[in-house]
Order: C-alpha cells, then sequence, then structure tokens
C-alpha cells in the first residue's frame, strides 16, 4: 500500500509532500536449521515473510524572493521492518554479530552486554565471571559483562552463551537531506548536508584495532585504560592484555559497536557568472567559473572513517563495519564557456 499528499501554500512559496507506504515479503530464501542426521546444519529454503513501512516528508520553500533569492529543500523518511515468519519452526537466524527473529527487525546486533570493568577486587567477587575457575577466567581490570540469563532461563552469577541478547539496531530513527540555494545578481551558492540519526554499527575492526594486544595498533579511545585500584582510567577501559582474560575478545560483545549517528556537508558549490554585454565582446555566448568541494565536511561521534557505511555482504548482516574506506573529499575549481 502506498499513501501520498501532495500540498501547495502562500503561492507556492511552500509546498509539502507527504508519503506512506506499507508492504509485505513473502517467501524469502533464507538458511534455516535442519535435523543433524541430514549431513548439513542449515538448508536454502524459500520461507520467511518481513513487514516493511515507512513515511518520508519532503518540504520545498522559497525563504526570499528580491534581489537576494534563497530556496531550501528539505526532506526526512523512516524505515521500519518486522519478521513475522521464519522457518518451519520459526528458529532464529544467527549470522555473525546479527541475529534475525520474528518480532524484530531483520540483522538486528547480538552479542554480550558490557558494564564497565572490574575496578577491585572487591567488585570481582561479586560477580558476573567469565569461565570460572579456568585460566581466561575475568580479573581485576577485566570486562564486566551483563548477567541476562543462565541455562535455567534466569541470571545465575556466569557469563557464558546464554547471556548473548540484542544490543542495538542498525536501523536509523531516520535519515534527513536539505539543499539550500543562495543567488544574489550574477554570483550562487548551493549548500547541500545528509544524515542519519539513531542507528548503531557494529565494528568488526576492533576485533584488532580494539583488542589490547600489543601486535595491532590500536585506537586512542583506549588509551585511559585500568592501570590499578589507584589509576583506575576511564572506568571503561581494561587493562592491555595480549593474553585474553574475561571474555573481552569474546565474538560479539557491546564494546564492537559504535555510533551511526552523523551529519555530512556532502557539496559546497559558489559560482559567478559574467555579464552577458562582458562577454559577448569576445564572442561568447555564456561563462560561469565556479569552485566545488566535495564531502567537505563531517561531523559524527563516529570512530571509524566513515558511518555511512556500506558493508552488506548478506541482507542478514545489516550495519557491519570492517575498515570501510572513507569517502573522498575534494576541492574543484572550474569553468563553463558556451560558443
Amino acid at each position: 500500500m502506498n499513501a501520498g499528499i501532495d500540498a501547495s501554500f502562500f503561492n507556492n512559496r511552500l509546498s509539502v509532500t507527504v508519503d506512506h507506504f506499507q508492504s509485505r515479503n513473502y517467501d524469502l530464501l533464507l538458511n534455516v536449521n535442519v535435523p543433524d542426521i541430514t549431513g548439513f546444519s542449515t538448508a536454502l529454503k524459500n520461507i520467511g515473510e518481513v513487514k516493511n513501512s515507512g513515511w518520508e516528508f519532503v518540504v520545498n520553500t522559497v525563504n526570499l524572493r528580491d534581489k537576494f533569492e534563497w530556496n531550501t529543500d528539505f526532506n526526512i523518511s523512516t524505515y521500519r521492518n518486522k519478521v513475522v515468519k521464519l522457518g518451519p519452526e520459526g528458529d532464529p537466524i544467527i549470522s555473525g554479530g546479527n541475529i534475525t527473529m520474528i518480532g524484530q527487525p531483520i540483522g538486528m546486533f547480538f552479542g554480550w552486554l558490557s558494564d564497565g570493568i572490574f575496578m577491585n577486587q572487591a567488585e570481582l567477587d561479586q560477580g558476573p565471571i567469565f569461565n570460572p575457575g579456568a585460566r581466561d577466567r575475568s580479573r581485576v581490570g577485566d570486562v564486566r559483562f551483563i548477567d541476562v540469563s543462565g541455562p535455567d532461563g534466569a541470571p545465575d552469577g556466569i557469563i557464558n552463551s546464554f547471556d548473548k541478547t540484542i544490543m542495538g539496531s542498525p536501523y536509523p530513527d531516520f535519515y534527513y537531506g536539505m539543499t539550500n540555494n543562495f543567488s544574489y545578481k550574477n554570483i550562487s551558492l548551493t549548500v547541500g548536508l545528509q544524515g542519519s540519526y539513531g542507528n548503531e554499527i557494529l565494528a568488526l575492526s576492533r576485533d584488532q584495532v580494539a583488542n589490547n594486544r600489543a601486535r595491532f595498533r590500536q585506537l586512542t579511545i583506549l588509551n585511559n585504560y585500568w592501570k590499578s585500584e589507584e589509576e583506575p582510567g576511564d572506568g571503561n577501559t581494561p587493562r592491555p592484555n595480549d593474553t585474553p582474560t574475561g571474555n573481552f575478545r569474546g565474538t560479539y560483545s557491546q564494546r564492537w559497536m559504535d555510533t551511526g549517528t552523523y551529519l555530512r556537508i556532502n557539496n559546497i558549490t559558489l559560482s559567478y557568472v559574467f555579464p552577458a554585454p562582458l562577454i559577448q565582446k569576445i564572442k561568447l555566448n555564456s561563462t560561469r567559473i565556479y569552485l566545488n568541494a566535495t564531502n567537505p565536511f563531517l561531523i559524527t561521534k563516529h570512530v571509524g572513517f566513515n558511518p555511512d557505511i556500506s558493508r552488506n555482504s548478506s541482507a542478514l548482516n545489516p550495519g557491519n563495519e570492517n575498515y570501510d574506506y572513507p569517502l573522498a573529499k575534494s576541492i574543484i575549481l572550474g569553468l563553463n564557456i558556451g560558443f
């Protein structure tokens, strides 16, 4: 189903478009669990159902209309999906650090939630502990994970696979974009921006650059780490340790999560059109000189190269980042000549 409204006001100085859609996808091709007696753990089947919905709002305004002109184009959109059906038994599909399950959007992030670090022995004694009594058990200065559940469905003071849960969503609350066009006589300026808000990113690159091991260069966000009870650091960064303990390098955990919220100025163009009487003297029809900047500014708390990630090896793994290449920046000085 698709529905929309177009409206204009104030002698077309304000126009608004509202669109809403709802759809369902049937017979999705998915890997579903099959009995081990078949010799396989999963099999591809055309089974699965997803409900999709979204809104889009577009606003165009003429802010000033005189010698100095100013127009604005603004859009904001949302997208939601929900899994309605999965396989004959409805079993969740876990793919890396993403989980697809009935009642949730496709590919929600799935892993261990963290709760700071064990600052001292007293906190360690209170738990919960990863792999108690073993060589890689939790120690003072290690990450404290949240005890979500256990074999009996209740927290048991031990961190293991039962404690994995949904960590966040790869889907923004909304996407947006805006373009402002300014002009005065022969001079014009265009400024465009776009971004998203509310989504998270699973930073697979942190398996190397945020694992507190000396064999890889580490992110500077790890510099304020726990050293001792007297020097606890920021209270969230564990001690450096080349031999992993306390499930710090467990795949996957909330420590791999990064924000996907950003605002990018993706285009700035300043141009000047030479007056016709002037250029006609040199036998030209038109001449325009311009300066264009592409992706000059990015505002975000994202630690990686590019929060607008595009790496999707599978529809079941949205929002995964693995050393995504940054978008190129450029500044171009150009001249358009018409004969």
